[in-house]
């Protein structure tokens, strides 16, 4: 028997900023892990966890719940075990959804241990009043939340206190105070000098050479040196330096003047992890909250010096289709568009080994993508097929021995009924006992013979299951969606592609975000 453990936990949690698992994970799993072990039902059961870290449950698009719920429509466990109907859902709607109609219909037991639910208890029935009410408090707790933490949060904001996860470059949270921002001794030389590059007239790219010739660490580098176990930055490369862009943004930064700046970015909600940059004019901006690095005057003048440098230059849309995803096969970095890729990293570090003056043109890097992408993508839907042919061929399909069994068992039961009835019958005279006894036989016998089959096919259906990669399923019905697609998105190769990495000579090796046991997947543009 299987036994699934969902556990959850909300991006809300702090803890989640700075370890790869949170705390809070561990927990929920030694928590179900001890239930387990402590019912002895339960002990022989294979576990299978669904972890969902960082995602709200007021949002049922979460990878770990639909992998959970798909293995489940498959037939792969029929127990279900979570902390707390909130781990579960939020949505009281949509929780009373599975619990009343989803998981009776897929024959599928729900724990939830804090709140000592047990849906066998409740077969036949509907959960009791304490259920539902605790499931639209989870609901209103949720939304309730969202708007206390958001006012605690904007009211610190406007007193001039550092709301902020971590301390921008350049300084460094408080011991005696997280909400207040003192200088980094080593990074805020490295703002200092920038500022005064700045003043002398240097553009963005020359103070860049120049950092990189002093091989002062970037803001990135610097981070990751002060926190190693940090998510942030994870996707930069390790071989990255000063560049335009990321001198630009400190000069930008105008709490090196001693100011609180906050409300930047807005959330979408809490179903939305995602967030969009505010209009300068609804930034929260609190001068004199902490010791500055760069005077009022200097900043002002270092904004007009590099605005003046930027003068006529539109931002182009990020809406192209490989964006974020070519990188340089030599040091990692993503590449330079204009409309053609490139390396920029030889504009900033002198003697570097990444491609020289080559261009990579993205409509020849696109058709590379997109034909290899597509022909790995049909390569897995065939071998699926494959397998489930050949598996429906041996056994008969899932759904067929599902529905046949479901006969027998209901057959099984109708005996049940008959010989009842019979027994009725016999206690109220109206059959003889030895009549009783030779239909109660018959009833025994074509119960047994029912059962054999049950057990025959059940058998069966676990040989079929084992026979199929659920992996390799659920790859095949993506990759299915995506060549049915008729027009392409960078989100969609996203969710296939980790990184296109392009090498000298115009060689493409795609790293995609699934094992790729078919094919060699360097190609050239040539």
């Amino acid at each position: 028997m299987k036994v699934c453990l969902y556990i959850r936990l909300s991006s809300a949690d702090k803890d989640l900023r700075f370890k790869t698992e949170s705390e809070s994970i561990a927990n929920q799993r030694a928590l179900l892990r001890r239930y387990l072990r402590e019912h002895k039902e339960f002990s022989a059961c294979e576990v299978i966890e669904f972890v969902d870290d960082g995602f709200s449950g007021t949002n049922g698009n979460r990878p770990g719940f639909e992998r959970m719920i798909e293995f489940l429509k498959n037939g792969g466990a029929k127990l279900v075990v979570c902390k707390d109907l909130s781990r579960f859902f939020r949505d009281y709607m949509e929780i009373g959804d599975y619990l009343e109609r989803i998981f009776p219909f897929l024959g599928v037991r729900l724990i939830a241990v804090n709140d000592g639910y047990d849906s066998d208890d409740y077969k036949g029935t509907t959960a009791g009043m304490d259920i539902v009410m605790k499931c639209i408090v989870y609901g209103f707790y949720s939304k309730d939340l969202s708007t206390k933490v958001k006012t605690v949060l904007t009211s610190k904001a406007k007193k001039g206190q550092f709301i902020g996860g971590f301390a921008p470059y350049g300084y460094l949270k408080d011991p005696a105070n997280k909400n207040h921002l003192i200088p980094d001794p080593a990074a805020s030389v490295v703002v200092k000098k920038i500022f005064v590059m700045a003043l002398t007239g240097m553009t963005t790219g020359e103070i860049a050479r120049a950092l990189n010739d002093g091989h002062y660490e970037t803001p990135s580098q610097h981070f990751h040196r002060l926190y190693p176990d940090s998510k942030k930055f994870s996707a930069t490369s390790k071989a990255n330096s000063w560049t335009c862009d990321n001198v630009y943004k400190v000069i930008r930064r105008r709490e090196y003047t001693g100011a609180v700046v906050s409300s930047r970015c807005k959330w979408k909600g809490i179903d939305n992890p995602h967030t969009t940059l505010q209009d300068e004019s609804e930034w929260i901006i609190v001068p004199d909250c902490h010791e500055a690095i760069i005077s009022l005057e200097d900043f002002e003048r270092a904004q007009s010096a590099i605005l003046g440098e930027k003068k006529g230059y539109k931002r182009m849309k990020k809406d192209y289709l490989l964006r974020s995803l070519v990188r340089c096969g030599i040091c990692g970095r993503v590449m330079q568009r204009c409309p053609f890729y490139k390396c920029d990293k030889n504009r900033f570090v002198e003697n570097s080994p990444c491609p020289l003056g080559e261009r990579f043109y993205e409509d020849d890097l696109e058709r590379i993508v997109i034909a290899s992408l597509s022909q790995l993508l049909q390569t897995v839907v065939d071998e699926d097929k494959r397998i489930l042919d050949a598996a429906a061929k041996s056994h008969g399909s899932a759904e067929q021995l599902r529905r046949s069994i479901l006969r027998i068992e209901q057959s099984i039961k109708q005996c049940q009924t008959r010989k009842m009835e019979a027994y009725e019958k016999y206690s109220d005279g109206k059959i003889t006992r030895d009549e009783f006894i030779r239909f109660r036989d018959q009833l025994v016998s074509e119960t047994e013979t029912m059962t054999a089959e049950k057990n025959s096919l059940e058998e069966r259906l676990a040989l079929l299951e084992q026979s199929q990669s659920t992996e390799l399923h659920d790859l095949a019905e993506s990759a299915l969606q995506f060549l049915k697609a008729t027009d392409v998105t960078n989100e969609m190769l996203r969710g296939f592609i980790d990184r296109v990495l392009v090498f000298t000579g115009g060689r493409v090796e795609i790293v995609y975000q699934f094992n790729n046991p078919f094919e060699d997947t360097a190609q050239d543009t040539k």
